[in-house]
């Protein structure tokens, strides 16, 4: 007696994990090969076809799958294709960066139905950020629900580091932005009951990269950001490196040749290095604006400026040696230049030459493919990883 209600017990559960991971299974299958009908599902999948039809069903009654029309044009039964429906979700992804604010929500596919981008708020006070977060993210939720019903998950990314266990911003002694000096959880509380995933910027532009640009193939590879600062995200084994506090990849904090380390240089030494390499000092006012005046150095230097040249040589020679060390430790597959500076075709030559000069061995160095987009395609990357993954959960389980 004592046995069969302990087999009793245990065979529930294992029905019910098995129905939710079929049901899973079915509804992926669904976001990556719709339209397609139950048997197609089935061949697809190896499941059987009356399995297939139950999960099918459970979807639909939870409002998860809808009929898109009948198969035709074949003999014997008639299909009926299914797709997911419109009103299953949507996803809002935030680049909270400090010279522009990217606002995009999708719907599970990844389709964008809205994209805004905004100048963040003057004066710039973490307590006013915080706020124009709330208020952008609460109107893309209001635009969202009539058409996509209700959010799953926002994104939200950040240039500060940001801790894999809390999913906390991390507060260095020197942030420069107020971006990094709130918790965009705590900003967005009682918004909505969806997750907040909150994300260093860099991390999630090498995420974009490797799903959507130009590392798709490269499962190591590391992505340098250079512009008002600098940064690093690493993808080893095709696993994003965050470190055991979330500061892994903060190559601006490596001292090198031009910026020696101590207190009179601080300890942001390789970021410093490239900021103080694009005179005249009194143009960098203002994150913008240094970025605008080093863009300027670099199109001069294309257009052949022997200074400007001189310039990006040094500019290059900096970059190429906090590469050249991380390809000493970690010897990844492919790097990536990308950010406002990163991006500009006239640095990529002279990092190569210095990263062939000092690694053991040189990796392909190029420019990311997605430009300024890299971090809100990341963001949503994650934002729908998440929400798919939460879906059935979140649509709440029908009664068999």
């Amino acid at each position: 007696m004592e046995i069969r209600k302990g087999l009793g017990l245990q065979a529930l559960p294992s029905m019910t994990l098995l129905r939710e991971l079929t049901d899973q299974i079915v509804l992926d299958t669904v976001f990556e090969q719709a339209p397609i009908t139950r048997a197609e599902i089935a061949q697809h999948t190896g499941i059987s076809k009356t399995t297939v039809s139950e999960a099918v069903r459970r979807l639909e009654a939870a409002g998860l799958l809808l009929p898109a029309g009948e198969q035709r044009g074949r003999q014997g039964r008639v299909g009926t294709y299914y797709k997911v429906a419109p009103s299953a979700g949507f996803v809002v992804a935030v680049d909270l960066n400090p010279t522009l604010i990217r606002v995009c929500a999708a719907d599970l596919f990844g389709r964008p139905f809205l994209e805004t981008a905004h100048a963040p708020v003057q004066p710039r006070e973490p307590v006013r950020v915080a706020d124009q977060l709330r208020e952008l993210v609460a109107d893309a939720i209001t635009v969202g629900v009539p058409g996509h019903g209700k959010p799953l998950a926002v994104a939200v990314s950040v240039a500060n580091p940001v801790d894999p266990a809390t999913s906390r911003v991390v507060v260095l002694d020197d942030t420069p932005y107020p971006e990094g000096l709130f918790q965009p959880q705590e900003a967005l509380d009682g918004l909505a009951d969806v997750p907040v995933l909150v994300e260093n910027d860099v991390n999630l532009a090498a995420v974009a990269e490797r799903w959507h640009g130009a590392a798709r193939t490269a499962a190591s590879f590391a992505y340098v950001y250079v512009g008002t600062g600098m940064g690093m995200g690493l993808v080893i084994g095709d696993q994003l490196i965050r470190g055991a506090r979330g500061v892994a990849g903060e190559i601006g904090y490596l001292s090198v040749s031009a910026q020696p380390p101590g207190p009179r240089h601080g300890r942001h030494g390789l970021a410093r290095a490239v900021a103080a390499g694009f005179p005249p000092h009194r143009e960098r006012s203002g994150d913008q604006v240094g970025v605008e005046a080093a863009r300027q150095v670099f199109d001069r230097a294309a257009a052949g400026d022997a200074e400007a040249e001189r310039i990006v040589e040094r500019e290059g020679r900096i970059i190429g040696e906090a590469i050249a060390a991380v390809c000493a430790v970690v010897d990844p597959e492919l790097v990536l230049l990308g950010g406002p500076i990163g991006l500009h075709p006239a640095l990529l030559e002279p990092v190569r030459a210095t990263v062939h000069d000092l690694a053991p061995l040189t990796p392909p160095i190029e420019v990311g493919t997605l430009g300024d987009a890299a971090v809100v395609r990341g963001a949503l990357a994650l934002a729908l990883r998440r929400a798919r993954t939460d879906l059935w959960a979140g649509a709440g389980r029908p009664s068999a």
